[in-house]
């Protein structure tokens, strides 16, 4: 029973670890006048921008859900 309690509480602990982020691929991507790279990355309930020198967005990226516009 306590193994079973160890267990459990360790997989709250690592779920509390990763809240409040989210990994979203496949981004829209413009250049801007300056010629960086501006990549869109949306889904129906987030949107977030991202500015990079590449000429190509990453394909998949990480954000903090508290910085979604």
């Amino acid at each position: 029973m306590k193994a079973l309690c160890l267990i459990f509480c360790g997989l709250l602990v690592s779920f509390s670890a990763v809240a409040g982020r989210i990994t979203m691929n496949a981004p829209e991507q413009s250049t801007t006048e300056s010629g960086q790279t501006l990549c869109i990355y949306s889904s129906s309930s987030y949107t977030f921008t991202y500015v990079t020198k590449s000429k190509h967005c990453p394909y998949s990226k990480t954000f903090d859900t508290e910085d979604a516009e």
